[in-house]
């Protein structure tokens, strides 16, 4: 009996195997107590199999400093610091027999509850209420893995935007994706996983966003959060993505996976056509490709993104040469150590402006035709099952970029943001 017990605390003592150099978490723990009280109802043998609730918060705050001076390019009595509810969502998820999902978001807040400094003065902008997104998802029977879905929700061009905004590993996503400029936006997608390696989906939009310039008797009035307002305006705004992406070499430690996504906007805002009262916000660009290369081994993960885009709204002709890599390191169940850099480059067509920070308070300008950013951050996780559930992130980024072969803007941001997400 006492050899079997020294022989059990050896094994316990023993490194973990290749491949699981951390145990598994806890079967359950608090997340999945918050969880389990956001489910209202649950029930197989009903019509409506199940309501949940989901609730999404998140504050953060930044530092502005340009040329590590805070007056060197900061509008006139702007302040180098900024905080925000960038998010506080409510929203429910209702299951039904006929494998179908009605699913909405409450957005309550949201970017205009932040300052913004215009005309020599700090401005507080209003809070609303809007839905950031709505839909209904069939799963289709007799089909392994095939979904389609309608109503309101986001696009997924380029590799970081695929990715949900609950679970980016940056505070902020790149100006890659930013420059992009999407939110949601109404429309169709058919969704496709016959299996665990191959995902391939097409979606079609009727962009449903405003332009700098307002018309309240447009469909811009949905982005100053004036209600649920749609026009579906797809002879001028619409726009299609077609994507896949392929995961081979998995093993249980890790994968490889390439991915594709091919835009096409049909807004005919493009070589100056436009037609009278056009809503002209759609993709950005009219034509654009994403090619994307995952490794993940581990702890370690690499995220990499080439995206080339034509014939941009800011300068009809130009085009846009894009690229992303993120290595993301974990080095304990609790937390991650993350780099990005980004590059890209193209006359008129790099979208400084995407920053949310440096757009707002800087005198830079919004596009540009060369740009430099260097992200450098760590997340704390609550849950080390759930990691993102409860977060704390932190990061630092260097930009800097040129116009008409001079440097228009460098500088840093340091921000910090609280995530809660059930």
């Amino acid at each position: 009996m006492k050899a079997i017990t020294l022989t059990m605390a050896a094994l316990a003592a023993m490194p973990v195997m290749a491949g699981q150099t951390t145990p598994p978490p806890a079967a359950t723990d608090w997340t999945d107590s918050v969880k389990k009280a956001l489910v209202v109802y649950d029930n197989n043998d009903t019509f409506v199999k199940k309501v949940s609730l989901q609730w999404r918060e998140q504050w953060q705050m930044a530092v502005v400093q340009p040329n590590g001076s805070n007056g060197a390019h900061l509008k006139d009595a702007a302040s180098p610091f900024n905080s925000e509810f960038r998010r506080s969502w409510l929203g429910v998820n209702i299951d039904l027999q006929t494998d179908t999902r009605l699913h909405a978001y409450l957005r309550i807040g949201g970017l205009p509850t932040r300052s913004t400094y215009a005309g020599g003065r700090t401005k507080r902008n209003f809070t609303y209420f809007n839905f950031y997104d709505i839909y209904v998802q069939q799963k289709i029977k007799g089909v392994e893995g095939l979904t389609l879905r309608a109503g309101k929700f986001a696009h997924k061009f380029t590799s970081d935007l695929r990715i949900s905004n609950a679970e980016i590993m940056t505070v902020e996503r790149s100006l890659i994706s930013n420059q992009f400029g999407l939110d949601t936006n109404w429309g169709v997608e058919v969704d496709y996983k016959p299996d665990k390696q191959n995902h391939f989906f097409v979606q079609l939009f009727a962009n449903d966003r405003a332009s700098s310039g307002k018309s309240h008797s447009h469909s811009d009035v949905y982005g100053d959060g004036k209600g649920f307002k749609g026009e579906f305006g797809w002879e001028d705004k619409c726009f299609i993505i077609i994507g896949g992406t392929h995961k081979f070499h998995v093993t249980e430690s890790g994968h490889h996976a390439i991915s594709a996504e091919y835009l096409h906007d049909f807004n005919n805002a493009y070589h100056g056509q436009r037609k009278p009262g056009a809503n002209n916000y759609g993709a950005g660009f009219q034509d654009a490709l994403s090619i994307g290369y995952e490794y993940k081994e581990d702890k370690f993960t690499l995220l990499t993104n080439i995206v080339t885009a034509y014939e941009p709204l800011s300068a009809p002709g130009s085009k846009n040469l894009g690229w992303e890599i993120q290595p993301v390191y974990s080095i304990s169940p609790h937390v991650d150590l993350v780099f990005r850099y980004v590059g890209m480059m193209g006359k008129d067509a790099c979208k400084l402006g995407g920053d949310r920070y440096i757009c707002t308070q800087t005198t830079a300008p919004a596009w540009v035709d060369s740009l430099h950013t260097f992200y450098v951050g760590a997340n704390l996780y609550a849950s080390a099952k759930n990691k993102h559930a409860a977060k704390l992130m932190v990061g630092a980024e260097y930009t800097t970029a040129r116009k008409d072969g001079e440097t228009c803007y460098n500088g840093w941001e340091f921000t910090t943001a609280l995530r809660w997400n059930f």
